[in-house]
């Protein structure tokens, strides 16, 4: 007999679950460090969308990380939905400020 155990790390799901729990500070610290971060590094810039495109979506992607102190550090990454994109256009493409 086999056994497999499930746990819930305490991430959330989606932007509107992390905005209720009771460390949504955390979630939202970890948020603006992302977004401090795209803007440090110059890894986008606002654009005109060209005619006849579409944007792709995006999510928040929530992590809870343990340091080698014990500590919990909470990440949150904005990921395109990859499903949304085409095969031969970016599609083996990483979009990722860290690879």
């Amino acid at each position: 007999m086999h056994y497999l155990l499930l746990t819930d790390a305490g991430e959330p799901e989606h932007f509107a679950e992390a905005m209720q729990r009771n460390e949504s500070i955390k979630w939202e610290l970890a948020i603006e460090d992302e977004i401090k971060s795209f803007q440090k590094n110059k890894t986008w810039s606002l654009t005109k969308l060209p005619e006849g495109k579409k944007v792709l979506q995006n999510r928040w992607v929530y992590r809870l990380k343990e340091e080698l102190d014990g500590n919990k550090r909470y990440k949150a990454r904005l990921v395109v939905k990859r499903f949304q994109q085409r095969q031969g256009i970016d599609f083996t493409e990483i979009f990722s400020p860290v690879v």
